[in-house]
């Protein structure tokens, strides 16, 4: 036993052959250490997942961006579409009331045409078939349309002159002065026709003349008295 006590001295204790002496570090030494290497691979982690993460952003938003980019081209496209079909539209229903229109006209034309050339069992007698006024572009300025035909027979030329008459107030009295076109007074228009005739033309208001009325009047050859009158309202 004492034997067994001294080899296991000799072999460990201060005469034992080899002996390492090592310094001792502090604790605090030590979890500095622990904790340092825990913050550095902490750190390469985060660096490694943040550099995967800011790859997968920039995907993200390029792929976004690809996609309003596409989105945007076709709202503008469909925007396009949508103006040029509502154009279409709205030309299509300019181009339907213009053929209305002119389908009424023609109806019109050809109901007029059709009077006029049907004979009836009188004599010819002069008509006023229409007698419009309209403003013109300026103040004080009228436009005006007549249509003359002859009913019944149309055995006869019917001739004549037409005057234009207009009816108003002037500094408070009641006037009626020819009207005038192109500054000159307009002393008569000639009449001559067959069937028909469309009578046209404008006229401004005198100075401080406050019109009321336009009335033609129908004068036959020689004769001082008008064969035929008619009045129009003129438009406010």
């Amino acid at each position: 036993m004492k034997q067994l006590l001294r080899a296991l001295k000799k072999r460990f204790g201060v005469t034992a052959p080899h002996v390492a002496v090592r310094t001792e570090l502090p604790w605090y030494w030590r979890v500095f250490g622990v904790v340092a290497l825990i913050a550095i691979g902490y750190g390469i982690g985060h660096w490694r997942f943040a550099g995967n993460n800011a790859n997968l952003l920039a995907e993200e938003v390029q792929r976004l961006q690809t996609e309003n980019k596409s989105l945007q081209e076709k709202a503008v496209y469909a925007e396009q579409q949508q103006q040029v079909e509502h154009a279409a539209q709205s030309n299509l229903a300019k181009e339907m009331a213009t053929l209305q229109d002119e389908s009424m006209r023609l109806k019109e034309d050809l109901a007029f045409y059709k009077s006029i050339m049907v004979e009836g069992a009188g004599t010819g007698v002069l008509k006023v078939n229409s007698f419009k006024v309209v403003k013109g572009g300026r103040d004080g300025e009228y436009q005006y349309t007549i249509l003359l035909v002859q009913s019944g027979k149309h055995d006869k030329i019917i001739q004549g002159s037409l005057q234009l008459v207009l009816n108003g107030m002037q500094s408070g009295k009641p006037v009626d002065v020819t009207v005038s076109e192109a500054q000159a007074p307009l002393k008569g228009v000639k009449v001559n026709f067959k069937y028909y005739q469309q009578i046209e033309g404008k006229f401004s208001l005198p100075a401080q003349m406050t019109g009321q009325t336009l009335q033609l009047r129908f004068f036959e050859p020689g004769l001082a008295q008008p064969k035929l009158t008619q009045s129009v309202n003129l438009p406010g």
